[in-house]
């Protein structure tokens, strides 16, 4: 008798939770791909049975994406300015909230080309220079403010070869297909890609307009206890800790 009464335990313990676990989806800027892991990873270890799927797209498409009806509960974009026309567009219950302010780099996996100046980029040796879509991903916004700042975009834009997100052109440069190019400074280092024949400087944060990052709750997600969960951990200290580690900046 004793032994069913313990099965009879295990069974609803096991039952209660699996009735209180939650699975969510969540749509982050792909510059997010290292530091968002982690702090997804952090925020689980003691929550065994909710499930956090995150997808890596330039933040415009994951804007496109949500307004048309895309079952996204979260949305971590790498700019305000989506977050802000989802609110605007009634497809979220309250305003974004800005998590962190991103840092713009210049960088090279190649060691003929290698990065000490933002003139470099200058060099009439260079052929490609990558850039995520100015249209879509708020870097690429930022790398043409830098260019304009200095004077140098006319004298470069030929040679750009466009990403469709920072992950995309990221991937140009880590693959030699470009020999330098534009990214976040939390995509390199020791918690991103680390090569040996790397090297990257950052952009003076004066030469474009900040890159204020800010996350929203949709509609779809509104009744989530663990989307509001998980935003409330990203804004918190322990999530403010970890975009510091990448390289971010946080109030």
């Amino acid at each position: 008798m004793l032994h069913k009464v313990i099965f009879l335990v295990f069974c609803l313990v096991g039952f209660t939770s699996s009735v209180y676990a939650e699975q969510i989806r969540v749509l982050g800027a792909a510059s997010l791909k290292y530091v968002l892991e982690e702090i997804k990873n952090d925020f689980l270890k003691d929550r065994k049975n909710d499930e956090i799927e995150i997808s890596y797209i330039s933040s415009g498409k994951a804007y496109a994406q949500i307004k048309n009806g895309a079952p996204v509960y979260l949305f971590v974009a790498a700019d305000v300015s989506y977050p802000a026309k989802l609110y605007a567009d009634k497809l979220a219950p309250q305003k974004e909230e800005i998590y962190a302010k991103g840092k713009l780099v210049l960088w090279s996996n190649n060691a003929d080309f290698k990065v000490t100046d933002f003139k470099d980029i200058l060099n009439p040796k260079i052929q490609h220079i990558s850039i995520p879509n100015p249209k879509v991903a708020p870097y690429g916004r930022a790398s043409i403010e830098a260019l304009e700042s200095t004077k140098m975009l006319e004298k470069v834009q030929e040679k750009f070869v466009i990403g469709e997100s920072i992950g995309g052109a990221t991937t140009y440069v880590e693959s030699k297909n470009a020999e330098v190019g534009f990214t976040a400074l939390s995509m390199l280092g020791k918690n991103g890609i680390d090569t040996p024949t790397m090297s990257f400087i950052a952009i003076d944060e004066n030469l474009y307009k900040p890159i204020e990052q800010a996350l929203i709750i949709t509609n779809y997600g509104k009744d989530s206890k663990l989307a509001q969960e998980f935003k409330d951990y990203i804004l918190g200290q322990k999530g403010k800790e970890k975009f510091i580690q990448f390289g971010y900046s946080v109030e």
